[in-house]
C-alpha cells in the first residue's frame, strides 16, 4: 500500500478529519494504547518527519489545509510546503 504525506485517512484529500485523527491517534499513543494506524498511516500522518506522530504534525496538518482553502496560487504538495517550513 502507498501513502500521501498528510492523508491518514486515505481518502483523497489532506483536511481537518486527517489532522483531528492524528490527535486522536497522537492520545491513544500517549495513554499506553493502541493509536490503529498501520505503517503507511504513520508514515502519512508523521509529516514533518522528526520519527514522532503528535500534536506537532496536527497543526501541520491543519495549517497546510488552511493554506490549500485559501490560496488563488498553484498549490504546493504537502512535501513541498512542509520543506518550505523549515
Amino acid at each position: 500500500m502507498t501513502y500521501t504525506l498528510g492523508d491518514v485517512n486515505r481518502d483523497g484529500e489532506i483536511n481537518a478529519v486527517d489532522a483531528s485523527s492524528v490527535l486522536a491517534y497522537y492520545a491513544m499513543t500517549s495513554t499506553n494504547q493502541d493509536g490503529g494506524y498501520d505503517e503507511d498511516q504513520k508514515t502519512a500522518a508523521d509529516v514533518n518527519h522528526d520519527g514522532d506522530i503528535n500534536a506537532v504534525d496536527a497543526s501541520s496538518i491543519l495549517a497546510y489545509y488552511a493554506y490549500t482553502a485559501t490560496t488563488k496560487e498553484e498549490i504546493m504538495s504537502m512535501e513541498e510546503y512542509m520543506k518550505k517550513l523549515k
